[in-house]
């Protein structure tokens, strides 16, 4: 019987609705909280702190536009982030991966990093594939965790590797954001910084999504430890 009750569909409203309440409960008092030290350790400030150049790896002038870090127009990137950038590296054998980055400093309820599961399919892009990956030996603290996908649109295929950190962990989900945004801001009284960490390449073949997933690995291990030694905590926990 006691199942049965729990598989009434007003349990799950009532579910449902008591998330709702702490979000708008947290929301009223994200204003009066006040944030500890982000986790990253310096302020953002891509365009100085990000390196054009890592080992064989050298930023050109981008041949096309990449996919927007926000879900919607009316979503400005001034207004969710504090710092974005977007860039392409080639390295010497030709192979070139494009960096997209989105930096905020307080993660709110209202205000989030916008996942690329939201941000592709809303900008015309059809996700064909996706799989949670644990990105190794990025971070001595603790697992870097996202997801490597394909879309296709733009009469291309796009293989996308990224994760999103929000404090000191990484997150796959909008629920995980929202959780930890309310369980670090109700229990430790603090509102968080984020960021999105996005490599993307254009394919021709899906059979190249393999190759190319493996070559963007190889350019974030090299990405990362560059970045974190100016930024320590900006891209991993």
């Amino acid at each position: 019987m006691k199942d049965l009750y729990l598989k009434l569909p007003h349990v799950k409203l009532i579910s449902a609705l008591q998330l709702l309440l702490i979000s708008l409960v947290f929301s009223g008092l994200a204003t009066f909280l006040k944030p500890h030290a982000h986790f990253a350790k310096n302020e953002s400030n891509f365009e100085e702190n990000i390196p054009r150049v890592i080992n064989d790896w050298m930023e050109i002038q981008q041949s096309a536009p990449q996919v927007s870090m926000v879900s919607d127009e009316k979503s400005l990137i001034n207004q969710l982030y504090d710092d974005t950038l977007m860039r392409t590296y080639v390295n010497k054998d030709g192979q070139q991966v494009m960096v997209a980055l989105a930096y905020a400093k307080e993660q709110r309820q209202d205000v989030k990093i916008h996942q690329p599961d939201i941000c592709y399919p809303a900008q015309g892009y059809q996700m064909l594939k996706s799989k949670e990956k644990v990105f190794s030996n990025l971070s001595k603290s603790t697992q870097v965790i996202g997801k490597q996908q394909l879309y296709y649109g733009q009469n291309h295929l796009e293989a996308v590797s990224y994760w999103i950190r929000v404090g000191d962990r990484t997150m796959t989900s909008g629920l995980q954001m929202r959780s930890k945004i309310i369980e670090d801001g109700l229990l430790k009284g603090r509102l968080d910084d984020g960021i999105l960490v996005r490599v993307s390449s254009a394919i021709s073949d899906e059979a190249k999504a393999s190759e190319a997933y493996a070559l963007q690995e190889r350019f974030i291990k090299e990405f990362v430890l560059a970045v974190e030694q100016k930024s320590p905590g900006l891209l991993v926990p």
